[in-house]
């Protein structure tokens, strides 16, 4: 599922929704199971279907932060060079 996620060309939102879509039918299999049978070692699989999609979630926000890294650091060195031309004081010539 996660290759399917890295090599999919669609865009990253529908990309997440499509594996939210997936984790949650899983678990909700797993749910019937669960309850159908009165099994409660099926709710290990609702877990590991909770675990899987926060695993996924974490993934993609910390590849988007990387993509955006490079660009958010130039942006805080422009913030800083900024701030630093408006704390030095201007001279200005006295007036009588």
């Amino acid at each position: 599922m996660v290759s399917r996620f890295r090599e999919s060309g669609k865009s990253a939102p529908s990309a997440l929704l499509r594996t939210s879509i997936y984790c949650a039918a899983l678990a909700g299999v797993f749910l019937y199971l669960a309850l159908a049978r009165h099994g409660p070692l099926y709710s290990i699989g609702i877990f590991a279907m909770f675990i899987l999609y926060l695993a996924i979630r974490i993934y993609s926000a910390r590849r988007i932060l990387g993509q955006y890294e490079p660009r958010i650091a130039e942006l805080e060195a422009r913030l800083h060079k900024i701030e630093g031309d408006k704390s030095t004081p201007t001279e200005k010539e006295p007036t009588a």
